[in-house]
């Protein structure tokens, strides 16, 4: 009987494990823990798409024109597994930055656009992190790259983060860490969202942040340099231009295709705009003298994208009107290619 027993406690221990190392994990972190618990439950059971709005679902995607789409290469650089975030340098002509999402080192690539290897630093950023998205922008006549500590998959960090990196010098590479020349420490107004959508308006210095798992997708703003040490963004509006799944994203993917329509990426240009989806990117327009808001609430154009693994990380082009995109490497070591696409 005390046999039976002790088998049954080491079972139920192990059943118990993933809630028990949640919990010890959040509570090092200084995560709310019971809004962790719940939201792994959601992930688990296939809820955690959060819909504000009646969910209509349109036959077909919306119409788009024919676009040219040039493979240019892969990533030669096994360590980059999980592309999160693209942005050009502005030092260097062709030369892209990237980051690794969650479970990887705090480190910055540099690439060219044929995939080959250009530099990696490591970044002084202590502590867990899930980096989903970064930004190429100038400030006071400095060149900077934004880095977005803003995944949060269970909905439980009362707090994430925007490192400001200045571009590094690809001529001098050495082996000191980048250390960030600011950090902006942000909450959202009404409690913790997954963000993997973060880009720079430099004309009005302001930071824009698009949710993931709220449908319609939800707009945030901070300011770039803001004066307190910690900041509520700003609440925008919804993303409601943004198409949701067609019934035909559904019949060919029952298990993922309503996750197709999620913000992945966002890239900031001038007055132009685009959301990256899982699917296809979205090309935003804003006349003179009109707020985003008002641009993002005016019908995009759909830019088909290439069918890729982990679609999560594009960008502008530097000089010329197109867009870059990356995709993550399937399980960490499959392939991941580079695509270029006019706009």
């Amino acid at each position: 009987m005390r046999f039976n027993r002790l088998w049954l406690l080491l079972a139920l221990l192990l059943l118990l494990s993933p809630g028990i190392w949640l919990v010890f994990l959040g509570m090092s972190q200084g995560y709310d823990v019971p809004r962790g618990l719940v939201g792994a439950v959601r992930s688990v059971t296939g809820q955690d798409l959060v819909y504000s709005v009646p969910v209509v679902i349109d036959p077909e995607p919306i119409p788009a024109e024919h676009r040219r789409v040039i493979w240019t290469g892969d990533l030669a650089n096994e360590q980059l597994k999980e592309a999160s975030g693209l942005a050009p340098s502005y030092r260097k002509p062709d030369v892209y930055f990237s980051m690794n999402d969650s479970g990887n080192a705090a480190e910055l690539f540099a690439l060219r656009s044929d995939g080959t290897h250009a530099g990696v630093w490591a970044i002084n950023y202590s502590g867990r992190h899930d980096f989903e998205d970064m930004a190429a922008f100038a400030f006071n006549g400095e060149r900077y790259l934004l880095v977005a500590d803003t995944g949060d998959n269970l909905y439980w960090r009362p707090v994430v983060r925007l490192l400001i990196i200045a571009e590094p010098d690809l001529d001098r590479i050495t082996e000191e860490p980048l250390e960030p020349v600011w950090v902006i420490n942000l909450r959202y107004p009404d409690g913790p969202r997954d963000v993997e959508a973060v880009a720079v308006d430099e004309a009005s210095e302001q930071v824009f942040l698009i949710s993931k798992r709220r449908i319609p997708p939800e707009i945030f703003s901070v300011p770039l340099r803001p004066d307190e040490e910690l900041v509520t963004a700003t609440y925008l509006g919804r993303l409601e231009t943004l198409p949701q799944p067609s019934a035909r994203d559904l019949r060919e993917d029952p298990e993922w295709g309503s996750y197709r329509s999620s913000p992945t990426a966002l890239g900031m240009k001038g007055d132009k705009a685009v959301v990256i989806t899982y699917r296809d990117g979205y090309l935003f327009s804003r006349r003179k003298g009109e707020s985003w808001v008002d641009a993002f609430a005016k019908a995009p154009e759909r830019i088909p994208l290439p069918h890729l693994q982990g679609l999560e990380a594009g960008t502008f082009h530097a000089s010329e009107n197109k867009l870059l995109i990356v995709n993550e490497r399937k399980e960490g070591v499959g392939r991941a290619s580079l695509y270029r696409v006019d706009l």
